[in-house]
């Protein structure tokens, strides 16, 4: 029973997962306007969604009720950066584009604190199964293309009708707010802020830098190059967990790290090997993305930026969880500053790929030395 429910939670997991890459797909393949767009708020609002996921995650379960703490500096640094944000976007005369960012914001909002109520309640099949619905009806959504060929139209609908849903189920969440007297550790906030930007900025910066056609393309090279993310994440849990308990990354833990990262780099050549017979199909390379020598690199950059990632975030996570929040928000500062001069000037898709690489490898070489410093 047991291998069975596992069984499932990694079918849901997996689906869900192929759900998110076949709806840039689908968009594609039907022209919707606007998809750069969706993408650009899509990768700003990443930002804000880590935030609510790493404050929910922090929550305490108390009598099967989830007890959410919040300060009020917490409240007045995000509501500033959502400002910032909406200022932005209307200063570009971009109004729809504007109220479809809230829309974007309050969904991730909900889904977020639909995820945490299965999570912290270790429901993890119910988990996996949310994720799967979701996924399923954002791509049925897409059937109005038939009404409408502007894609943020669409999804609006879609966020919309999630979060009326999102309404009327809440109180059997049984998740409170409260204000906490604490006063508010803006380092954390920011580690965790800049983190996520290191991963987002070229997204963000590559709506406005790129051709439509290049930026589309690179987005659908990470969503594929992400699929090591998901078979890392689900092949590192149990070290994860290991992990925190002890708040170490012991020489057994390394050991098996370094096991997950061959089982990766075999799959990627794997992937390289199955590149060559989707050459040959006009649909993937017209819809998802061309196999030529320039994206090959592309996918391999990324895909080994995803794998570094995994390794190098042990070591990152062993010091936040050590309290050297400042450490890693002084490490965070000199990447993305790192990353955001290449990309400005270089608009190569190979260049962009190899810096976030370049980037992964410079994390690991610091965040391990600051480990064996201060851990």
């Amino acid at each position: 029973m047991k291998n069975k429910k596992t069984f499932l939670i990694y079918v849901y997991y997996f689906f869900s997962f192929l759900g998110s890459i076949s709806f840039f797909v689908i968009a594609n393949f039907l022209q919707l306007e606007n998809l750069e767009k969706y993408i650009f708020i899509l990768s700003i609002s990443t930002i804000f969604a880590s935030t609510i996921y790493s404050s929910s995650i922090k929550s305490k379960l108390e009598n099967n009720i989830i007890k959410i703490n919040f300060t009020t500096n917490t409240v007045i640094v995000v509501s500033v950066i959502f400002i910032f944000v909406c200022l932005y976007l209307i200063l570009n005369e971009d109004y729809f584009l504007t109220i479809f960012f809230i829309l974007t914001i309050i969904y991730e909002v909900c889904f977020n604190l639909f995820s945490i109520s299965f999570v912290k309640r270790n429901k993890t099949l119910n988990h996996s199964l949310l994720l799967l619905i979701t996924s399923f009806f954002k791509n049925l959504s897409l059937l109005l293309f038939l009404i409408f060929l502007d894609l943020l139209k669409i999804i609006s609908i879609f966020y919309i009708l999630y979060s009326l849903f999102f309404m009327f189920n809440y109180k059997n969440l049984n998740i409170v707010f409260k204000p906490n007297q604490k006063s508010f550790n803006i380092i954390d906030f920011f580690y965790i802020l800049t983190g996520t930007l290191i991963f987002q900025i070229d997204k963000i910066f590559g709506e406005s830098l790129l051709s439509k056609n290049n930026y589309i393309t690179y987005f659908l090279i990470f969503k594929c190059a992400s699929t090591f993310q998901i078979i890392g994440s689900l092949l590192t849990q149990p070290i994860r967990n290991e992990m925190i308990s002890t708040e170490r990354v012991s020489g057994i833990i390394k050991k098996k790290l370094g096991s997950v990262v061959l089982i990766l780099i075999s799959l990627l050549i794997l992937a390289n090997i199955l590149l060559l017979p989707l050459s040959k199909i006009n649909f993937f390379n017209q819809y998802i993305f061309e196999i030529d020598i320039i994206n090959i690199l592309v996918f391999n950059f990324i895909s080994m930026c995803i794998i570094t990632h995994i390794y190098n975030g042990f070591y990152i996570d062993a010091l936040f969880i050590n309290n050297n929040g400042r450490i890693l928000l002084m490490i965070n500062s000199i990447i993305i500053f790192f990353i955001a001069t290449s990309l400005i000037i270089f608009k190569s898709l190979v260049i962009w790929s190899l810096t976030m690489l370049i980037a992964q490898i410079i994390m690991l070489l610091i965040s391990n030395s600051f480990y064996k410093k201060y851990v």
